[in-house]
């Protein structure tokens, strides 16, 4: 399957991954709102707290999968417009990358998508190689 295809894919998955989020933040939105309400109607503070521990804070982890790709192009990546790096190199930077920081790793097909959209400055893929960023040096 050539790379551009497996985009085309991963674009088809990343919609309906886009829209699931959607509903899921409208659910918690319809949540958050309930939560409110009981704060006003329960006034017994070990009850607020629970709902507190239960409710609020999984949101402090909105999105842990992706948490990983992004901290790798904080700490790893380097913008220049430039350099090339091939697919293979720039993925097995990015499992290592995991690897040494307990981050949830992404399958390549996810990972090529979501590097594919970074807009500043946007990667551009030539002949199985990304050119506008580099592996930082170790």
């Amino acid at each position: 399957m050539e790379c551009s295809d497996r985009i085309v894919n991963q674009e088809k998955k990343i919609k309906n991954l886009e829209m699931e989020l959607n509903d899921l933040r409208q659910g918690l939105t319809t949540v958050e709102d309930i939560y409110c309400e009981l704060i006003v109607v329960a006034p017994d503070p070990g009850t607020s707290l629970h709902i507190e521990q239960v409710a609020a804070k999984p949101q402090n982890n909105d999105d842990p999968e992706f948490d990983g790709f992004w901290r790798f192009h904080e700490d790893i990546l380097v913008p220049e417009p430039s350099a090339y790096v091939s697919c293979v190199e720039l993925y097995e930077a990015f499992r290592k990358y995991c690897i040494i920081t307990g981050r949830e790793l992404l399958d390549q097909t996810a990972f090529e998508y979501v590097f594919a959209r970074l807009k500043y400055p946007h990667p551009m893929l030539d002949k199985g190689a990304w050119k506008g960023y580099r592996v930082k040096d170790r």
